[in-house]
C-alpha cells in the first residue's frame, strides 16, 4: 500500500511538471509562430497567449452572467451566425464553470482561465483514455496531438468532458452510483449523447437508464430555477435557429446529405435512418449470443457512440473527440488503427481540413472516411479478453438487476 501511495504521488508531481512545461514551452513558442494551424493555436490556448473560442467568448462569458443572477441566452432573433457564437446549453455548464469565472480573466496578458480549463481538457482526455483500460503509454501522446483532440484544447470546446463522462459510464457501467450521474451528465451537458441512455437500456441497465435521464432533467431544472427560469422558453427556437444557421455547414450527416443535393427533408429522414439503423445495430450487438458480456457491452457502446454522431445536426470537428471511445476499447495497445486519425494531419495541410467546411466536398468526405474506418474497424474483435477483465473494478456489484 506505501509503495501505491508513493506512485501515486509520483504520478501527480509528475504531471503538474508536465502541466508547467507544457505552458512555458507554449508561452516561449507562440508569439513567434503566427500561422493558423491546429498545433499553433492549441499551444497559445494552453500558453494563455489567446482565449480559447468556445470557452473564452462563450461559456465564461455564460459563466459571469449567472454568476450575476443574468440571462445568458441570447435572442433567436439576434442569432445570424459567425463571428457570433450563442450559449446554447441548459444553464449547468455555466455554473460549473463559476469558479474560472472568479480567477483574474488577465495576468501580465495571460489569460489564466483559459490555461486553466485547457490544462483540465488534457486531464479529462488522459483520464477517460485510462478508464477505457488503454494500457499503452503510447498511445496517450497520440491520442493528444489528433487533430480533432488539439481543436478541443485550442476552442475550449467540452469534448473531453464527455469522453470522460463515457469512460466513466464504461468502466462503473454496473455500479448506478457512478453511472447514473456520469450518463445524465453527458446529457445534459451536450443533448446530442441522448443515445447513451440507449445504450443502458439496451444492454439491460433500465434502472440506471431512468436515472440518468431523471438526473439530466432535474439538472437542468434546478439550474434554470437558479435564474428564474430566465430564457428557457426561447431555448427550443435557439436550438433551431442553431441548426438552421450552422446544421449545413458544420460537418454533419445532414451536411453531406445536402452537398450531395438531396433536399432538406429528405437529408433529415436520411440522418434518423441511418441513425436509427445504427441503433438496431447497437441492440443487436447488445443482445447477441455469439460474444461474451463485455464484448457485447464494448460492441454496442462503440455503435452508439457512432449513432450519436450520426444523429447530431451540427457536428464540429472537435466532437471527434469522442471516436477514442471505440477506438480505445477496441485497441487498449498500440495497433495501426491508432495512426489512422492521424491522417486527419495531412487533410489539414492540403487544406481539405477546416472549421467551417460550408458543404466543401473533400472535407466532408475526408473527415467522413476517416471516422467511418475507426468506428467498423473498432467493431471487430480486439484485445477482448483484457477488455473484459478491465471492465469492472474490482468490488463493483451491479445493482441494476
Amino acid at each position: 500500500m506505501a509503495s501505491a501511495q508513493r506512485r501515486r504521488i509520483w504520478l501527480v508531481a509528475l504531471a503538474l511538471l508536465a502541466a508547467l512545461l507544457l505552458v512555458g514551452v507554449a508561452r516561449a513558442v507562440t508569439p513567434h509562430w503566427q500561422d493558423d494551424t491546429l498545433w499553433r493555436n492549441a499551444l497559445a490556448s494552453a500558453g494563455g497567449t489567446q482565449r480559447p473560442g468556445d470557452f473564452g467568448y462563450v461559456f465564461l462569458p455564460a459563466a459571469n452572467q449567472v454568476l450575476e443572477g443574468q440571462d445568458p441566452y441570447m435572442n433567436p432573433d439576434d442569432f445570424h451566425g459567425p463571428p457570433q457564437a450563442p450559449y446554447a446549453y441548459p444553464p449547468v455548464a455555466a455554473f460549473l464553470l463559476t469558479p474560472l469565472a472568479l480567477v483574474p480573466e488577465t495576468v501580465h496578458g495571460t489569460f489564466v482561465p483559459g490555461i486553466l480549463f485547457t490544462l483540465l481538457l488534457i486531464a479529462a482526455t488522459v483520464a477517460g483514455l485510462y478508464l477505457l483500460g488503454v494500457t499503452d503509454w503510447r498511445c496517450y501522446p497520440i491520442a493528444l496531438v489528433y487533430p480533432f483532440t488539439l481543436e478541443a484544447f485550442e476552442y475550449g470546446a467540452i469534448g473531453p468532458a464527455l469522453l470522460l463522462l463515457i469512460a466513466l459510464v464504461w468502466r462503473y457501467r454496473d455500479t448506478i452510483g457512478v453511472t447514473a450521474p456520469a450518463a445524465g451528465g453527458a446529457v445534459v451537458l451536450k443533448l446530442f449523447t441522448w443515445p447513451l441512455l440507449v445504450w443502458l437500456a439496451i444492454t439491460g441497465r433500465i434502472r440506471a437508464a431512468v436515472a440518468a435521464a431523471g438526473l439530466a432533467l432535474v439538472l437542468a431544472l434546478v439550474s434554470w430555477s437558479a435564474l428564474g427560469f430566465a430564457g428557457i422558453g426561447s431555448y427550443p427556437r435557439l436550438l433551431n435557429r442553431l441548426v438552421d444557421v450552422e446544421g449545413e455547414n458544420s460537418y454533419s450527416l445532414f451536411a453531406i446529405f445536402r452537398s450531395l443535393g438531396l433536399p432538406e427533408t429528405a437529408s433529415r429522414l436520411g440522418v434518423l435512418v441511418v441513425g436509427g439503423a445504427l441503433l438496431l445495430v447497437a441492440w443487436r450487438a447488445a443482445t447477441s449470443s455469439t460474444s461474451d458480456a463485455a464484448e457485447r457491452d464494448r460492441r454496442s457502446l462503440s455503435l452508439v457512440v457512432a449513432s450519436a454522431l450520426v444523429l447530431t445536426p451540427i457536428l464540429w470537428l472537435h466532437y471527434l473527440v469522442l471516436l477514442l471511445v471505440p477506438l480505445g476499447l477496441a485497441r487498449p495497445r498500440l495497433s495501426p488503427l491508432w495512426a489512422v486519425p492521424l491522417v486527419l494531419t495531412v487533410f489539414e495541410a492540403l487544406d481539405w481540413y477546416r472549421g467551417w467546411p460550408s458543404g466543401d466536398a473533400k472535407a466532408l468526405t475526408s473527415v467522413a472516411v476517416v471516422s467511418a474506418i475507426v468506428v467498423i474497424a473498432s467493431l471487430r474483435s480486439g484485445d477482448s479478453a483484457p477488455v473484459g477483465r478491465r471492465a469492472v473494478p474490482a468490488g463493483a456489484i451491479r445493482v441494476d438487476d
